[in-house]
């Protein structure tokens, strides 16, 4: 692998070497179900429940689904945040989404101006977050990821911990560097568009949301996430790559 010096480290589990437990994790992720049919995950529903995210009738809205689908990512938006953003901000909400790149265009092709202090995007971000209602920075960034989903990545304390960040700061154009990082002669993105593809899921499912699902099942310290992570490593040789992951907490 060859990165650039500014490139943070590469999560582990993303390395070649731990490409078997990552496919693993992912088909996981989005196919496992529960005995009474609903997903062991809810995030494998957040691309497409309540619509697809690209539709592009509600490419520049927030809708109810859009609401909805963030809860099947453990989000639980306060009654005033979303009326804020459905009802009394809808309408400046709508001029940034407009003004942000469209669905389509992913975040390894944006330039700074795009994605940098200043932008459409930038702006959107602290729209949703000074409400002061609930919306911190995880919450505007899967909201965010919601209606763009190829261009805004998921931010939590688990990617946050697995990049190194102590915050937000910097999550874009990190996760840019790293999507164009050289694995084995390609970039990052189009592994893990190739995974996606391998494990059958659908376009909806962007590279973007594939880094997010991987490092946060590799890394998550739930009891429960962590020890069916640890089930896969163990059938599969992979705990090197857990152990990594977990080692990085400490």
């Amino acid at each position: 692998m060859t990165a650039d010096p500014a490139v943070r480290a590469m999560p582990a589990i993303l390395e070649p070497e731990f490409a078997p437990l990552a496919a693993a994790l992912l088909r996981d992720y989005y196919t496992a179900t529960m005995s009474n049919g609903q997903p062991w995950f809810t995030g494998a529903r957040f691309e497409s429940l309540g619509g697809p995210w690209n539709d592009p009738s509600n490419a520049d809205r927030f809708t109810a689904g859009d609401v909805v689908a963030v809860s099947c990512l453990s989000i639980d938006l306060p009654g005033a945040a979303a009326i804020r953003i459905l009802e009394t901000q809808a309408g400046s909400i709508g001029e940034w989404l407009a003004a942000m790149p469209r669905c389509g265009v992913p975040l390894w092709e944006v330039s700074d101006s795009e994605i940098g202090p200043g932008s459409s995007a930038a702006e959107l971000w602290w729209l949703l977050r000074d409400g002061k209602d609930g919306i911190g920075r995880t919450t505007a960034s899967k909201l965010m990821a919601r209606k763009r989903a190829d261009l805004i990545p998921i931010y939590d304390s688990v990617v946050g911990t697995a990049l190194g960040l102590a915050n937000a700061e910097g999550h874009w154009e990190t996760m840019r560097q790293l999507m164009l990082t050289s694995i084995d002669g390609a970039p990052l993105h189009q592994r893990l568009s190739a995974m996606s593809d391998e494990a059958g899921l659908a376009p909806l499912v962007t590279p973007l949301r594939v880094f997010d699902v991987l490092v946060w099942y590799a890394y998550n310290p739930n009891g429960a996430v962590k020890s069916r992570a640890q089930g896969f490593a163990d059938e599969l040789n992979g705990s090197g790559a857990l152990l990594q992951a977990w080692d990085a907490r400490l």
